[in-house]
């Protein structure tokens, strides 16, 4: 799964597969374990295998969602990653989560072995912002009922993997609002 996915970015031999691998931890997560908590700093990127990671931050006590980040996807808190700031956000298993734990200095070593795994890297970081920005510009542009017919369209797995007290918090809904456009459907 992993190779598959990273071959989507660039092609890596056995060899390069092999030494990206060696550089990973598998890490498992219990429903409700944190993977990365506010005040912190975030010194890697986690590679769902199974399960769903939420990205959230606090406003005024409640969990407002971000992201959510699904099997085949990378769960970062990017601006805190790249920049080496202390993040304002949580990483949250919202299921029991299986995932492979790249650590930062580790992907930058592997910088300095290969163009490869630079051009991985870039690919991913590009894939990563692409996809965090397009849906948040897009969705926070759109009515509620227009919101939810652009995720049944575009990401419909979140409604089958995402709870519907968390896909309110990602849309900016009242949990009740959400239920009814959903029942309107």
């Amino acid at each position: 799964m992993l190779r598959n996915t990273l071959h989507q970015f660039n092609v890596l031999t056995d060899e390069e597969f092999e030494q990206f691998l060696s550089v990973t931890q598998l890490q498992e997560f219990k429903k409700k374990d944190y993977l990365l908590c506010e005040g912190n700093y975030h010194n890697g990127l986690y590679f769902v295998i199974e399960g769903v990671v939420g990205l959230f931050e606090l406003n005024n006590d409640r969990e407002v969602y971000l992201e959510f980040f699904l099997p085949t996807s990378f769960a970062t808190d990017l601006e805190s990653l790249t920049a080496q700031t202390v993040t304002r956000k949580n990483l949250v298993a919202l299921d029991d989560c299986k995932t492979f734990f790249l650590p930062r200095k580790a992907l930058l070593a592997l910088y300095d072995v290969s163009p490869s795994y630079e051009r991985l890297g870039r690919k991913m970081l590009e894939h990563i912002i692409t996809q965090q920005h397009t849906l948040t510009s897009v969705i926070k542009s759109l009515s509620p009922k227009e919101q939810y017919d652009f995720i049944v369209n575009n990401r419909p797995e979140l409604l089958q993997m995402v709870s519907l007290k968390h896909l309110a918090s990602y849309l900016g809904l009242a949990r009740e609002t959400l239920s009814r456009i959903r029942s309107k459907r």
